[in-house]
């Protein structure tokens, strides 16, 4: 299947830490699933190629890779701030992923005190051992012994991951609250979770409910911020967080993607 997606950086969108489960080709091809199917992911200029057993829709894979929203907004802050202006010419088409909620919720608190080779392995392991190849429903990892999550490798997110997944499976509209509440609720509700500190609750609003106010702030965000914005000044994280959503209000997590990834990648210089 064939689609268009002219205004798409299919490596930076997968590359940039806000998705775990898909794996780089050696022909630049991305292998992964896509609302639970498996599929590979190919992009050649303006079209996105898309192979697997069973496919996915059309829709569901412009949905998934958030193609039909309109990214003037957020060009527009990177292009007036010469701050940032490199990571639209690196970057341009950099997209929010918008994945399973679920998905996102035990993703982010796999990604404690972690790095994203290490989640990706356990999201591989999970998915293997738990899924048939899907990242597992919360179902799932609620019916599995802990020791079994450990012996994945989870370490001690074993425990956070299988009572998050047993409340989860146990209360079916426990993602959908999160999703119609405002902002701040809907931020104490993930923050309720076990294992679940501020920047993993912003980590799953943004890239599980779409939620794209929230600005995660993690070391290495808040080095980045200090360095462009307060001039190497050790502010709070907090104080971190109010800025990013005084510049850039509604659109503070798209362009927190593209500080993120700009400056891990080295397109921005922070010192």
């Amino acid at each position: 299947m064939r689609i268009q997606a002219t205004d798409l950086h299919l490596e930076a969108t997968l590359e940039s830490g806000q998705v775990f489960g898909y794996e780089r080709c050696a022909d630049g091809s991305y292998r992964g699933t896509l609302r639970g199917k498996r599929i590979t992911l190919s992009a050649r200029g303006p079209a996105l190629t898309v192979t697997g057993p069973v496919l996915p829709t059309a829709r569901e894979v412009r949905d998934y890779l958030d193609l039909e929203r309109d990214l003037s907004p957020v060009y527009a802050w990177l292009r007036d701030d010469p701050r940032l202006r490199p990571t639209l010419a690196a970057y341009r088409g950099l997209r929010l992923i918008r994945q399973d909620p679920w998905e996102a919720l035990a993703c982010f608190i796999l990604s404690s005190n972690n790095n994203v080779k290490r989640i990706q392995l356990m999201h591989a392991r999970l998915s293997a051992s738990l899924g048939a190849g899907a990242f597992p429903a919360a179902s799932a990892i609620a019916r599995c012994h802990e020791r079994t999550l450990r012996d994945i490798g989870l370490g001690y997110r074993a425990p956070y991951l299988q009572r998050s997944a047993t409340y989860v499976a146990n209360n079916p509209h426990a993602l959908e609250t999160i999703r119609s509440a405002d902002f701040e609720e809907a931020r104490a509700l993930v923050s309720s979770y076990p294992g679940i500190g501020p920047k993993v609750a912003d980590c799953v609003l943004l890239y599980g409910f779409g939620r794209y106010e929230a600005f995660p702030v993690d070391v290495w965000m808040l080095r980045v911020m200090r360095s462009l914005y307060f001039k190497g000044r050790r502010v709070s994280g907090e104080r971190v967080y109010r800025e990013a959503q005084k510049r850039w209000g509604k659109w503070a997590g798209y362009v927190q993607q593209y500080l993120f990834h700009g400056a891990r990648m080295g397109v921005l210089s922070v010192g």
